[in-house]
Parts: structure tokens; sequence; C-alpha cells
């Protein structure tokens, strides 16, 4: 390999310019790594053969292409000059000739560069953890399989899975085998697909599949086989796990990526829903929930139906202002306040009222049907604990999740007594100081259902006011 051994490397800034001579085999593979790095730039193609491999990608690149190599002395700005044509005295020439520092590589530095650039591709679309495909690969694939699908009416179906008890993992045994437990469920998603499938990593303990050419029926035969392979990985040593899965088919349940992967996500919640440990078809269910895909969408649709619903409207309003009032009384900052002022106001968004026709939802879903409706608004990332477990008492007796004491999100305990004074004292117009202090003290007896410590310093903001004052407008 023939080096430029009088100049120092340059750190390339921005972006790196790049002359190749030689368009065989290794130059069409290093094209294609890097067809779509932003940060490499390719000068130009030497090759006096128009009929090799790689002028076709060359040509399509709009790279130059020249019959002589010497073409690049006058090239100005050239960083990096690869001989990959294998022949010493052009690398010598090349060597020899070259100035401003450039650097000229041989073969050798030609494939340390496109392996570089494959693991780099590696990492940008794999889970490091599992192994798998990460959720940027899921989204690209599953757009491309709706346009595949459109032009050409083929069926797909997809799948979400979410682990059951993840975190029961995590506390027993600890995060190394959690992590080693991810790795075996990767493992047995691997072993159970054909390789024109794709499986993904989504995130945390949530994972998804999408299946070309499968119709839903082959789908949910697939789900159940790993469903069960990870129900029985005990059997090797591994801590009891089980997953729940939700699946969606193209054109059947959605044309669109947005609405598959809805469709999916909630029949995913119905097997959670429903005991855990099991496959749910999402063409079973017939009431899906809107996905809320921004914080005036989210706010829109609590205003809008509860229009039909004004009792749950004016408390949710009112359960905000009062949480406004307790984050004060904590001495929250200002966007603590306002993300528990917006939480307050979404809390019961995903109540049956505001559905006409979702009556086999229970009063205890709605919280995780809240939740679901805005997990996609990056804004109320934060919110969204807080409305998925505002129902849970500090003695571990709430729903949906039996959370205990300080394992319970802060936002949802603020936000579980506010509502709790709001329900206490919803048959009332007039809440001033006085009053609201009584009735905290009535919900300070049953010691085991809110907070102590909110409690307290929500009471003692309260005790130098004036008792006539009104707590909320």
């Amino acid at each position: 390999m023939a080096v430029n051994r009088g100049v120092v490397p340059r750190v390339f800034k921005e972006r790196i310019r790049v002359f190749i001579v030689g368009g065989g085999s290794a130059c069409k593979l290093l094209l294609t790594a890097i067809r779509d790095d932003p940060f490499i730039e390719v000068l130009g193609l030497a090759e006096i053969n128009l009929d090799a491999e790689a002028i076709p990608i060359a040509t399509s690149m709009g790279i130059p292409i020249y019959r002589d190599y010497r073409e690049v002395f006058d090239l100005p700005e050239v960083d990096l000059v690869l001989n990959l044509t294998g022949e010493k005295e052009i690398g010598d020439e090349l060597s020899a000739h070259m100035g401003g520092g450039a650097e000229v590589m041989g073969a050798l530095g030609g494939r340390l560069l496109w392996s570089a650039l494959s693991w780099k591709e590696y990492l940008a679309t794999t889970d490091y953890l599992t192994g798998l495909y990460n959720a940027g690969v899921f989204h690209r694939t599953l757009r491309s399989e709706v346009e595949r699908g459109i032009r050409y009416s083929a069926m797909f179906s997809i799948f979400f899975m979410d682990m059951d008890n993840l975190k029961e993992v995590n506390d027993a045994y600890g995060h190394v085998v959690g992590d080693k437990v991810l790795r075996r469920v990767a493992k047995a998603m691997r072993s159970s697909i054909r390789g024109s499938d794709v499986a993904c990593r989504y995130g945390g303990d949530e994972f998804a599949m999408i299946l070309p050419d499968t119709p839903p029926d082959g789908a949910i035969k697939v789900a159940e086989r790993i469903r069960r392979r990870i129900e029985s990985i005990w059997k090797e040593g591994f801590p009891r796990v089980t997953v729940s899965i939700g699946v969606a088919a193209f054109p059947i349940d959605g044309v669109t990526s947005e609405e598959l992967v809805r469709r999916a996500d909630w029949g995913m919640y119905q097997a959670k829903r429903t005991g855990g440990n099991r496959v749910c078809y999402a063409g079973d269910e017939v009431s899906i929930p809107p996905i809320c895909r921004s914080v005036k969408d989210a706010l829109s649709f609590v205003s809008e139906r509860g229009e039909r619903d004004k009792y749950n409207r004016l408390h949710s309003e009112v359960v905000a202002k009062v949480s406004v009032e307790i984050g004060k009384a904590l001495k929250l900052s200002r966007s603590e306040i306002r993300m528990i002022e917006t939480a307050g106001i979404l809390h019961d968004i995903g109540k049956s009222e505001f559905f006409p026709d979702a009556a086999s939802w229970s009063y205890k879903e709605h919280p995780v049907i809240g939740a679901f409706m805005i997990r996609n608004i990056p804004a109320l990332s934060k919110a969204r604990p807080m409305i998925l477990f505002h129902h849970e008492r500090f003695d571990g007796t709430g729903f949906p999740k039996g959370l205990k004491g300080e394992e319970i999100p802060f936002g949802a305990r603020v936000i579980h007594l506010a509502d709790r004074l709001c329900r206490l004292l919803q048959d009332e117009g007039h809440w001033s100081v006085g009053r609201v202090t009584k009735v905290l003290e009535i919900i300070g007896k049953d010691q085991e259902a809110v907070d102590p410590h909110l409690l307290a310093v929500f009471l003692r903001s309260l005790k130098g006011r004036d008792p006539q004052e009104p707590l909320i407008e």
C-alpha cells in the first residue's frame, strides 16, 4: 500500500472528498456503502473500462468518470485518493504527485473504509442489545410494504409485542438478568420467522414484526409460536416471562402505516387488558380509540367530546386548576406546573363517556386507554405516566398496575389528590379555602389513599389564607 508518509493525516471537519481509481467490484461495494452518506463526496472515478462493474452505480450517483487517473492531479481540495487497482506503480505515482496534504491509500484502505461504513450502517439500523433491527428500520420497512401492497395488491401483516413482566424480573434479579432475558426473547423471535420477515426491538420491552405476503391467520400462528417459545424459556434457567401480542393486517385493518400501527398497538393493549400472555387480532376489535397527533389534537378532543358530556369536561378542568394550586404549594417550576395542568385536563380522556360505541370498556381501563391515545406525542411524554397512573393509591390497591408509594409517578400523585378533592366537592359551587381545608382533612383520615407529604404541604399552604377566599375561580 502506497502512503504519502510525509504528510500528517487530516482531521476532516465537514466531509471527506474522495477520488477513486479502479471501477471493479471493490469500487461497486464501496459506492453502495457510501451512496447516502452526507459526509463523503466522491469527486471522480478513474476507469479505462467503461463496462466495469462500478460504472452504472457511479453514473447513477452523478460521479464524473475519467479515463486517466492522472486527472486527479488537477482537481482542487482532494482529501483522499483510493487506489483500488492493486497496481503498485499507480499508487507510487499518485503518492509522488498529490499535494495539499491529500492521503493516498491502496485497496486495503478501501476495504477498511468500506468496513467502517458497513459497521456505521449496522449501528444505525440495529439494536445493540438484541441484534434485532431498530424502530427506524421498522417504520421505513413498513412504509415500503404499504407502498408495495398498494401497487401490487399484496397482503402483509404486522404485530406489536410487549413483555408482561420485565419490570418484575429487573426488580427481582437485576438488569443484567433482564438484559439476558431480552436477548433470549430476541432469539425466540429470530428462530420463529422466515428470512423475509423483519423483527425489531421497538424500544424498552416492546418488539415489532413485519411479515410480508402473510394474511392475518398466518401472522397469528407465527405470533402464537413466538409466545409459546418465550413462555417456555424458564426451562432453560431464565425467569418466567410472558408476552402480549397484537396483530394487524394490510389492507384489512388499514391501508396506511399509521393505521396499521394503531390497530396492532391496540390489539397488544387488549391482550394485556385480558390478562396478558396471549395474542389478540385487531380485526376482532370494534372500538379502537383514536390516536392524538399533537397536544392541540388531544385538548381539542376533550373539548369537542365534552360538549356531549359537560360533567366530565368540567371535572377535568377543575382537576387541572386544583393540580396547579398543589403544584404552586410544592414550589414546582413553571414547566412542571404546566405539564401537570395539561395532564389534569387530559387525565380522563380515555373514559368511555367520550366514546358512544365503547360500552364494553370498563371504568378501570380508562387510564390505559388515555395513555394509549397520547403515546405518540413527544411533548406529552412526561404527562403520559401521570394519566396512566392517576388512579393508583398510595397503599398499592389502586389501578391499573397496583403501584405503591413512591413507585407512583409524582405528577400522578398530584392529580390523584386533586381528583379525590374534586369528587368530594363536585356538588358545591363555591370552593372557599376554608371548605377545601376541611375536605382535605377528611381525605387525610384515609391515609392509605393519597401521598401524605403532598397532602401536608398543600394543607400548610392554605392555613395562612382567608377561609372565605375562593381557591379557584
